[in-house]
């Protein structure tokens, strides 16, 4: 039997607050990777409270969905760190070339910071520690470069660019939808430039 709330339309906010949920759920053994690459490939094309209610149901964290009001603070808050917990890695570009790629283990959330750098993440053979990833930039005069496979999608409305720094997204959307979501968030400045391609 439904709740008078299942018709209640859902936006990424929540969606990307049920990817958490199976990835915590997935971390600590809940699920095993078949149901959650079920799971999460069904989120994004929920549009109803009573579509995602389903996907957590049989978990232990999942009454923390629709928790009150808290979902719009979610997954995904301009004012807050996507994940709980623990620092990010910190990775220097100041007058350096840093480069991540391999296989590498990427964690919940990164920080690069620095002048006059490079910062070359490739993320094709990586392992992604959780569904949601943060990456904040604080780079003047530098570039980045992503790489990405194809079912990782990036996110940067909540990136801000000045003195002629810009975006180049050549990546287009992902193969399939569920896959990780790296979402970059801080400053690009003094013709900084972060390039993203698969």
């Amino acid at each position: 039997m439904g709740s008078e709330d299942d018709d209640v339309r859902v936006g990424n906010p929540e969606r990307e607050r049920v990817i958490s949920l199976l990835n915590d759920a997935f971390s600590t053994g809940y699920l095993d990777i078949t149901e959650f690459e079920e799971r999460t490939g069904v989120v994004y094309s929920a549009r109803t409270r009573g579509e995602l209610k389903p996907l957590v149901a049989d978990l232990p964290n999942g009454s923390a969905l629709f928790h009150g009001s808290a979902i719009a603070g979610s997954a995904i808050s301009a004012s807050g760190p996507l994940v709980g917990g623990g620092q990010p890695l910190e990775l220097n570009i100041d007058w350096d070339t840093v480069r991540k790629k391999g296989s590498w283990q990427v964690p919940p959330r990164l920080s690069a910071r620095g002048s006059m750098g490079n910062l070359h993440m490739d993320v094709r053979s990586a392992a992604f520690t959780t569904a949601v990833v943060e990456l904040e930039l604080q780079v003047s005069a530098s570039t980045v470069k992503l790489r990405l496979g194809p079912d990782h999608e990036v996110r940067y409305d909540e990136l801000s660019t000045s003195g002629w720094s810009d975006v180049k997204d050549k990546a287009g959307p992902p193969a399939r939808p569920g896959g990780p979501v790296i979402i970059v968030r801080g400053s690009l400045s003094a013709a900084s430039s972060l390039s993203i391609r698969r």
